[in-house]
């Protein structure tokens, strides 16, 4: 009867033991990669953000650039056509309506 005592404390304790060498290392594991996984997830938002503002930014860039292009054909046009002088009010129609044109263009191009 005495014998049995001993096993039953001794064998829960081997299965005790067991058990927390199974389940530590899991948890060791798991705590450890949580805040890896974060760190992570937190750099990669925070690269597409960057990455999303630089792209805006070259948008931005980009049509400013064609915007001062389509101005300065625009007005190389109508410094040419000053040159060859032709009728004052035809060129001055003319550089109406381009001027209209170009405006209602730089109102669709701008970003919303």
């Amino acid at each position: 009867m005495h014998r049995s005592l001993m096993v039953k404390p001794g064998l829960l304790l081997i299965i005790l033991t067991i058990d927390l060498m199974n389940y530590s290392p899991v948890q060791a594991n798991i705590t450890q990669n949580i805040p890896q996984n974060q760190k992570q997830l937190k750099a990669q938002q925070s690269s597409q953000q960057l990455w999303e503002q630089f792209r805006q930014q070259q948008d931005v860039v980009r049509l400013q650039q064609q915007q001062r292009i389509e101005q300065f054909r625009i007005e190389n046009k109508f410094r040419q056509q000053q040159l060859r002088q032709p009728n004052t009010n035809q060129l001055r129609e003319q550089q109406r309506r381009e001027m209209d044109v170009f405006k209602i263009q730089q109102k669709f191009r701008q970003p919303q």
